[in-house]
Order: C-alpha cells, then structure tokens, then sequence
C-alpha cells in the first residue's frame, strides 16, 4: 500500500505555477492497510461514493494526520456507478481502475486547491488583525479540512523476467484499486452538522448558537475567497464537527 496525503499549499504558488495535486511530485509513504470488503463494512453511501472503515500502518509514521499512530481508523471512499432507479445500494457496479483513479484525482485536487482557499483566507485575517493591532472583540473559529490523500492497494501477481523466456516467473505489485483516504471524524463527540449547503451561499438553518456563529464564520470566508480571487473561487458545501481545539 502507498499513501499519498494531499499537503497544504500556498494558493499563489498553485496559481502561479498551474499546479494540481499529482502522485509524482507528493510524498509517499507506505505501509500496509486493513480493510473489510463485505457490505456490512460500509459505514455510509452518497449519490457517487461510499465509505468504508479501514486501519492503516504507516512504516515509518508520519510525524501527524493519518498514520501518524499505529493501526490509524481512517475512512476509504471510492466512487460506483449509480445504476439505481431509486435509492442507492447494494450491490454495487464499480468503474475500471483507470476511470476510477481519474474520479478520484479530480475529488484529491478539489480538496487540494479548498485547503489553499482556506489557508488564504486565514492568512488575510492574521494579516489584518496584524495590520490593525486590535485584537477583534469575539473569538475567530479555527477550522479545517480533514486529512486526507490518495492510497494505492496492491494484488501480487506473476510475470516474466524476459519476454518469451522459460525463466521462472518472479511476484511484482501491481496496483488493485485506488482509495481517497480520509480520517475517521468521531460523532461521539458531537453531532455531525452541515453549515452551508452547494447550492446556497446562506448559512443553514436550525444550528445552534455556536452553530450559527461557525456557519456565518464560513459564509465570510466565502466572501474573503470570492473577492481575493477575482469572483473566480470559493468554497461550498461546508460540514462537518467543530472543536474549540481545533
């Protein structure tokens, strides 16, 4: 197994240089993973992908993120083709190996160029606060994206040393299936909650106080990237769990 985390960049660098997130120029790490294939094991299903539960070992760990702990509960999400007349389910028609990694690529840069929105975004803020020297009278919430990057499984399997030689065949890896590789988000501690939905720039509603303040936190941020790119970018679609140790 290859891991692959998608890091976080400078946005201008990524502008400057065209730069999309590519498996030849990330960090690697390898290691081994456990993964449940049966359908008991998957822990949640979305229009395109599902999401199963898996351990991963890291050799060596990664100094923080996914496998920077032995045996790391992370999430493995792969995309299937929504062949169902009405809700989506069991069994499920996969794509080839080759339209699978593309699917997934695009999903690891989307979430490559979101966190260098965010680190943008946060980076005007201290740079304002700075400029100001005037601390803001409430709290700014520090959030993030979930770790997360592209895992390579493979299967042994037998070739020739030669081509057309009788020489014994010899094992190689060859990669079986490709895996967006996030960390597992405990909901014990909470509940999951979605803040602003991909087809509304306005906050949810029914959030709680806290909540609410996050929500209306992210739609500034919204404004922030909108108007830092030019009306060019921004991030929707914001959910997840916050924690004041964020």
């Amino acid at each position: 197994m290859d891991f692959y985390p998608i890091p976080t960049c400078d946005l201008e660098e990524l502008v400057e240089a065209k730069k999309a997130f590519d498996i030849q120029g990330a960090e690697l790490f390898s290691g081994n993973v456990r993964l449940d294939l049966s359908l008991n094991a998957v822990i949640g299903v979305r229009a395109f992908k599902t999401a199963q539960a898996a351990k991963i070992m890291l050799l060596p760990l990664r100094r923080s993120g996914i496998g920077s702990q032995p045996n790391h509960d992370v999430v493995l999400k792969r995309p299937y083709i929504d062949n169902h007349p009405t809700e989506p389910g069991p069994p499920f028609t996969r794509y080839t190996l080759k339209d699978k990694s593309n699917i997934l690529y695009c999903e690891a840069n989307v979430l490559y160029w979101a966190k260098s929105l965010l680190k943008m975004t946060y980076k005007f803020i201290d740079r304002t606060i700075d400029d100001n020297k005037v601390a803001p009278p409430f709290e700014i919430p520090r959030v993030r994206f979930v770790d997360a990057g592209l895992l390579l499984a493979y299967s042994d399997v037998s070739v020739a040393t030669t081509e057309g030689a009788s020489q014994a065949a010899k094992p190689t890896g060859t990669v079986s299936t490709v895996y967006l590789a996030e960390e597992l988000i405990p909901t014990s501690d909470g509940d999951f909650v979605k803040y602003i939905h991909n087809s509304d720039a306005a906050p949810c509603g029914f959030l709680d106080r806290t909540e609410d303040e996050i929500a209306k936190f992210l739609a500034f941020t919204q404004h922030v990237q909108y108007v830092k790119t030019g009306s060019q970018e921004y991030i929707s679609d914001y959910q997840g769990m916050f924690k004041s140790t964020c």
